[in-house]
């Protein structure tokens, strides 16, 4: 058997070695080119002669063997690997039919986004190593050795039954499919697991037992950091996959970041547009899981108590939801498991087995220091094999720092022996990998991009090796979609090591802060967001009170609104304001600014009030700032377009006239807010019934925007739905029909089909094309969407309410809505 795979790093190199290792101690005559390095070779025939003459090649994922064997590096970079996958591709493609020699395997840090496309990942079987035991690899072993879990046996002869076939009508399809294994990517993380079968076992049996209600079955584990709980609940979650139409995890230590999570269940089993406009995706989640006819099972890592419970999961289902909390008391006794230490006899095996030392006297003795703590031991463990050390000597190791943490006073929130594993893990990293772990210290735990970090380091290939250091040390993990993950005691060691300073969080600060997209937001954008806005939330929380800090603040708050969370946008910007007012004063131009945003916002659903807000902002701001800043011109033109939606059109008219002159002369033609005030005008003409002076008017800014900033740009497409409602008020339905199909494609394409605004756009085309004189078109148009948007957020859902309301009116057979309220998208 042969092992092909990239020498990016030495702790590659060190992990693709104890595979070797690991397969020769278990009767596999593996090759590896480490071993036959040592003497002169020819090593394209070498590589060639292997490949031919093995009866398996495993092919070993990372991320630099997927490029290099894909020919996606330079010609001179890892030549060996390109020329062996040369080979190894040309076999594979001659025996299509044979998938039994090339074989991918993912090893330890490395994930299945490292196997070459040509071996057909997705598609045909990966074995995953969880660690370089009889348990961690056996299904490589079973494989290998040709040694299956179950062996076919023979047929026998078919029995005869009598057949009934009922006389009735064929079902009608349900709406509520059978799911096809719903699976949450923090259940595929490696869950190292030795001595907890009897916790498992007593999971299983306690989920299992005889039901005496309709309410889903909750069972708790509970015990300090460290302790394995989270391990556990993982393990228990893998080993039952297939009892499970539904597994899905929900890290909920931070309640501002639940509502996200439970987002990603909507985006897979409705789509990522439609999770979008749910308004509670906890409650919308919960209300499909309490739906389904399959068992599902939810699992909440981390909840803080009892009480943060509340409204986790469905009253009544077919679920299991297992729990993870360090609180002691929980209101049903009978439903908590407490995790206990490893004992003895596991613990020794845990620390022989993964650090390869089959010293079991030093074992003992250091399982004894380390209190039993599977975190702790698997630390220790990881330090040894990585660093080439032995268990005696990482013993004497760990006294020696141990009694220093000791005699510093370390914090009360984590074990002491975990706090000493770490910091002498910590000892031994590069500078580029600890700059990364002092900055993530600062982050959420969970799910942190690598593109976010990747500015920390100078080049790529460093960074690429600061990141498998950090892996390769246990202080870190892979985790879904190109981010990591550390744990919360790694961080909470990190930053009592860091004291007071403020430094690296302040780094965090930064790195985020360059990270956040900017308005407006289409798909890429706005999955860029979610993918940072809780790390933003816990950075905030750990910097100085200070311009940054707020300016980050003030950006989030914003971000919010512009995916449609208007009143949690509002709610940080009221906050904020809170906040800046004793730091900066009350004339502040970010605190006036702030206040901007809050009637910004406000003016979604209620404009009266926002009108109110704007008319006392910009008295202060024309003191303060003056009547030109461009801060005070963007209130002046909010307010007229207050205005303008409350009816006062002749008072909107005459702001914006005298309104257009400034902008002009201070931001210039083809500024974005110049371009809006001209929108506003037209509108306001077209309201005073002025619609030979409003198309003309819109005309003319269409052109100037096409102009500035390009035909397909999401700008001009809005302008021209706008001018569309101007048509069709003027008297020509038919051509505002057909300018917002127009509309609609270009919004489906830039934002997708079901965005807020492309919904919005979508019902004020059925509008229009009712008015055009084709109802039942308009209805089956608005029923398609009404009965899809139902099925996933809901009857009460406010936005279909509004598509019942406009299907309503048209079947009614009276005067279909007018396109109401406009679309509020950021001018900044």
């Amino acid at each position: 058997m042969f092992i092909s795979y990239a020498q990016e790093s030495e702790e590659h190199r060190a992990v693709v070695r104890r595979l070797w290792a690991f397969l020769r101690r278990n009767g596999i005559d593996a090759v590896l080119d480490q071993v036959a390095a040592g003497e002169r070779q020819d090593w394209a025939l070498w590589m060639s002669r292997q490949i031919e003459q093995a009866d398996v090649v495993l092919c070993v994922a990372s991320e630099q063997y997927r490029l290099r064997a894909q020919g996606r590096t330079g010609p001179h970079e890892g030549r060996g690997v390109q020329w062996e996958a040369r080979l190894i591709r040309d076999a594979f493609h001659a025996a299509q039919d044979d998938l039994q020699k090339f074989v991918p395997v993912v090893v330890p840090g490395q994930t299945v986004a490292g196997v070459p496309d040509f071996l057909a990942p997705s598609t045909t079987t990966v074995y995953l190593v969880e660690s370089f035991t009889k348990t961690g690899a056996e299904k490589l072993l079973r494989f290998l050795l040709r040694k299956p879990e179950l062996r076919d046996i023979p047929l026998g002869e078919e029995p005869e039954f009598d057949t009934w076939e009922p006389e009735t009508e064929p079902e009608e399809p349900s709406s509520n499919p059978v799911l096809d294994g719903v699976v949450s990517p923090q259940v595929t993380g490696m869950a190292e697991i030795i001595g907890r079968e009897q916790d498992l076992a007593d999971l299983r049996t306690a989920f299992t037992a005889a039901r005496t209600s309709r309410a889903p079955v909750v069972q708790v584990l509970t015990g300090m950091g460290g302790i394995g709980k989270t391990s556990l609940a993982r393990a228990y979650a893998q080993r039952h996959l297939d009892d499970y139409a539904v597994v899905w995890w929900i890290r909920a230590e931070d309640p501002t970041a639940i509502d996200g999570e439970y987002r990603g269940l909507l985006e897979l089993v409705h789509s990522a547009q439609e999770a979008k406009l749910v308004r509670d995706a906890v409650q919308r989640a919960n209300a499909w899981l309490a739906e389904q006819r399959q068992p599902w099972l939810l699992v909440l890592d981390n909840v803080p108590d009892a009480a943060a419970l509340r409204g986790l999961f469905p009253a009544r289902g077919v679920g299991h939801v297992l729990v993870t909390s360090q609180a002691k008391y929980w209101p049903n006794p009978n439903i908590v498991h407490p995790v206990e230490p490893l004992d003895p006899d596991a613990a020794i095996t845990l620390l022989t087995e993964i650090s390869e030392d089959d010293d079991t006297t030093a074992a003992a003795e250091l399982a004894a220091e380390l209190d039993g703590l599977p975190l702790a031991l698997a630390q220790a463990a990881s330090f040894t094999v990585t660093n080439g050390t032995s268990l005696a000597a990482y013993l004497r190791f760990y006294r020696e720092r141990s009694a220093d943490l000791l005699s510093d006073g370390q914090p009360v929130d984590y074990p002491h022996t975990v706090a000493t594993t770490w910091l002498l893990a910590i000892g031994q990293l590069t500078p580029p990998a600890r700059r990364i772990l002092d900055t993530i210290a600062y982050f959420a735990p969970d799910s942190i991009p690598l593109s976010v970090l990747r500015p920390l380091v100078d080049d790529e290939l460093t960074f690429i090796r600061a990141i498998g250091n950090l892996l390769s040390h246990s202080l870190v993990t892979r985790g879904a979609e190109d981010t990591i993950t550390v744990h919360r005691l790694v961080q909470a060691v990190t930053r009592h090591r860091l004291g007071e300073t403020v430094d690296h969080a302040v780094r965090a600060r930064g790195l985020l802060a360059a990270a956040m997209p900017k308005p407006p937001l289409n798909k890429e954008a706005t999955n860029a967001w979610n993918a940072i806005r809780s790390h933003i939330l816990a950075v905030a929380d750990q910097v100085p009170t200070d311009p940054p800090t707020f300016d980050l603040r003030y950006n989030q708050a914003f971000l919010h609104g512009d995916v449609g969370d208007i009143r949690a946008a509002i709610a940080q910007l009221e906050a904020l304001v809170d906040e800046m007012t004793p730091v900066l004063g009350r004339e502040d131009e970010r605190v006036l600014r702030a206040r901007h945003g809050v009637a910004y916002w406000t003016d979604i659903y209620d404009t009266p009030r926002a009108q109110a807000l704007l008319g006392e902002l910009l008295e202060v701001q024309s003191g303060v700032l003056g009547a030109e800043h461009p801060d005070t011109l963007a209130t002046r033109q909010d307010l007229a377009s207050a205005y303008l939606d409350l009816g006062d059109h002749d008072r909107a008219l005459r702001m914006l006239e005298d309104l257009l002159p400034v902008h002009l002369r201070v931001l210039g033609p083809d500024d974005k807010a110049t371009l809006e005030t001209r929108r506003l005008l037209a509108d306001a003409l077209a309201q005073s019934s002025r619609f030979e002076e409003a198309l003309a008017a819109y005309e003319e800014v269409i052109i100037d925007a096409v102009a500035a900033f390009g035909e397909s740009d999401l700008k001009i497409v809005l302008l021209q739905g706008f001018y569309a409602n101007v048509l069709g008020e003027s008297g020509d339905a038919t051509a505002a029909r057909d300018l917002y199909a127009e509309v609609v494609d270009q919004l489906a394409a830039q934002l997708g089909p079901y965005d807020k605004v492309t919904l919005a756009t979508n019902l004020t085309l059925a509008m229009w094309t009712a008015r055009a004189g084709n109802p039942q078109r308009a209805a089956h148009m608005l029923l398609r969407v009404l009965i899809r948007l139902s099925n996933s957020l809901g009857k009460n859902n406010p936005l279909v309410k509004q598509f019942e309301s406009g299907l309503n009116s048209i079947r009614g057979g009276g005067p279909p809505n007018k396109s109401g309220k406009r679309i509020k998208k950021r001018k900044r």
